[in-house]
């Protein structure tokens, strides 16, 4: 059983750490209570993406995008979900309408 707690006062919206036992209480050093740090593994994805993506009406298509598998200038792209979100930069993938190539660019 834990005897310290973290207690907020209410007056000056303070932490304090408070023992149940004795009632001492002190003000915490470090406000912070809990921290959540969310790390996204960003990776090769372009195995998640089906072949038959090329096939869907809604996405936006390139006319002038170069497969280098095929040579086919024709290729739907949508935005990577998996951009690390510290990243300014848009990271788009690209399927070839042909040969269902996949690449980032």
């Amino acid at each position: 059983m834990k005897t310290i707690e973290k207690k907020e006062h209410k007056r000056s919206r303070t932490l304090k750490y408070a023992c149940r036992i004795c009632r001492y209480s002190e003000d915490a050093k470090n406000p912070l209570i809990y921290r959540n740090v969310l790390k996204k593994e960003v990776g090769n994805v372009l195995h998640t993406v089906p072949g038959t993506v090329s096939d869907d009406p809604t996405l936006s298509r390139s006319q002038n995008a170069s497969c280098k598998s095929c040579g086919h200038n024709e290729a739907v792209f949508f935005q990577s979900d998996t951009s690390d979100v510290r990243s300014d930069t848009l990271k788009l993938i690209f399927v070839c309408c042909n040969c269902n190539h996949k690449w980032v660019a």
